[in-house]
């Protein structure tokens, strides 16, 4: 397996930009599923405090316990995606098992001191901050062909310069034809007029996981600040195949395989604070800094076509396995997260829980290693920096929960809605996501068993390819149910 530096994706400079714009945004958003009691909550815990969740949400929340706690959450997710491709429908369904989080958090009461500070409490958690996981598909009758993009991206290349993943398999399978010195074209018949039978299928595993690092203090029961160092381990692979064939042309099918997996390491840094009014009103703010990213990112295609060429029928096979895949080392820093909460509390009967963030994810940037800094591979990152400038913008995430105490039990309901982070609106996509959540608990004086169930609704637009005189688009809406148990023991009061 090779190393190559960014002059090296001049062969993918196509199919790279559009996966590195993607990734500042996927690799951006963080949507915990730390315990069933937050999510229950809406994640709407950052004021109130005395939950595990907050070390990723408002660090200084760890400062409200006042005894030793341990929780392990584990769950399950249901993903439901319908995709429409010129009012052709697909359904896919997909199931997972879901790790939420655990965690401890050492109490230390301080001793009486003249300096008012309470307790100084220590955290180590590790969390799900966000899941890739999602598997569809989609199909349908459409004029153009993914071999005019074929064509387009081997220009300017001659044969023996071509990209080994894309260009040099499409030449060679007899799909494009060289047109002139370093120009490509069409075979098989295929122009903007014809029409070709399509379809993909694309599977997505993986999400982020961060391990943090708590320290929070109590003064006087009045004010609590806290910190978090997360140290973030980041894996996602996506798997597409995608197919066309035709009749009555010379090009019959072909089937291109594309297999990508990224593995990294962040750190960042959150900062909280809760100041406590009274008995029943509590505010909190917190910040998070950039998320520093170094990235590993592999990608690797395969080709099967089938095409008359000089009146003589051409099958070739490239598979994927036959050729090392392509691996790129970069850099990520994510946006600056600001959070603003508030928390009411109804004695022995409840509580309401409200939380406002935002993110502006065209802050996202990526950088090269000292090595890697030619002046092309800087003219690479500056237009791509650029693009992720000009396609998104700020999001603001509200979030609201309640519980209400019956006795041992605990009834919860929460709701999350983000608003979209793209600069420019899609014709039926709304970019907004839904975050619909109830939930349960019963808790004993040192044991406690939580469960919640979350449905999340989100459109999303996918663009298979594109030509300089056709885009192919297709829109989809994923609805996500994720069951969650959280079992947690208090060891010391």
């Amino acid at each position: 397996m090779r190393i190559l530096f960014f002059l090296s994706i001049s062969f993918l400079s196509q199919i790279t930009f559009a996966q590195l714009t993607s990734d500042a945004l996927l690799f951006s958003e963080n949507h915990p599923t730390v315990n069933a009691r937050s999510m229950a909550l809406g994640n709407s815990l950052g004021a109130l405090g005395a939950d595990l969740s907050t070390a990723n949400l408002n660090p200084a929340g760890i400062a409200v316990y006042r005894r030793m706690e341990f929780s392990l959450s584990l769950g399950s997710l249901f993903d439901n995606t319908t995709t429409d491709f010129l009012s052709n429908k697909n359904n896919d369904r997909m199931s997972q098992f879901s790790f939420g989080g655990a965690g401890l958090v050492v109490a230390s009461k301080l001793r009486k001191n003249r300096s008012g500070w309470k307790f100084v409490n220590l955290g180590i958690t590790v969390n799900r901050l966000s899941n890739y996981g999602r598997t569809f598909s989609w199909s349908g009758l459409s004029s153009g062909s993914r071999i005019q993009s074929f064509a387009e991206n081997a220009r300017g290349y001659t044969i023996g310069e071509l990209d080994p993943f894309e260009g040099w398999v499409a030449y060679y399978a007899y799909l494009i034809d060289s047109s002139g010195p370093a120009a490509y074209v069409p075979n098989g018949g295929i122009s903007d007029s014809s029409y070709t039978f399509k379809s993909e299928t694309i599977s997505r595993t993986g999400g982020v996981n961060e391990l943090g690092l708590s320290v929070a203090g109590n003064f006087k029961h009045k004010l609590y600040i806290g910190a978090t160092l997360g140290i973030d381990f980041l894996t996602f692979n996506e798997d597409k195949v995608y197919s066309e064939s035709a009749d009555s042309m010379d090009f019959q099918t072909f089937d291109f395989a594309e297999n990508r997996n990224v593995k990294g390491t962040g750190i960042n840094l959150k900062l909280g604070i809760i100041y406590r009014v009274n008995k029943s009103l509590r505010f909190g703010l917190a910040i998070h800094t950039p998320t520093a990213y170094r990235l590993v990112d592999s990608y690797n295609s395969g080709l099967y076509g089938r095409i008359v060429y000089d009146s003589v029928l051409q099958e070739s096979d490239f598979p994927m396995a036959d050729q090392e895949p392509l691996v790129l080392q970069h850099d990520l820093v994510t946006p600056w997260v600001f959070m603003g909460s508030l928390g009411i509390i109804i004695a022995k009967k409840g509580f309401i829980g409200i939380n406002v963030e935002y993110a502006d994810y065209s802050w996202s940037s990526f950088s090269l290693l000292d090595n890697d800094k030619t002046t092309s591979n800087n003219q690479f990152i500056s237009d791509l920096n650029k693009r992720i400038q000009g396609e998104y913008q700020g999001t603001l995430k509200a979030r609201i929960g309640g519980e209400v105490a019956i006795g041992m039990g605990r009834i919860r309901l929460g709701y999350q809605f983000q608003t979209s982070p793209y600069q420019k609106p899609v014709t039926a996509v709304s970019d907004f996501r839904h975050d619909i959540s109830v939930g349960a608990g019963i808790r004993w004086k040192h044991f406690f068993i939580d469960f919640c169930y979350v449905h999340t609704i989100s459109d999303f637009l996918h663009v298979p390819y594109s030509s300089s005189t056709l885009v192919q688009q297709v829109t989809g809406q994923s609805q996500t149910g994720h069951a969650m148990l959280t079992f947690a023991a208090l060891i010391f009061k």
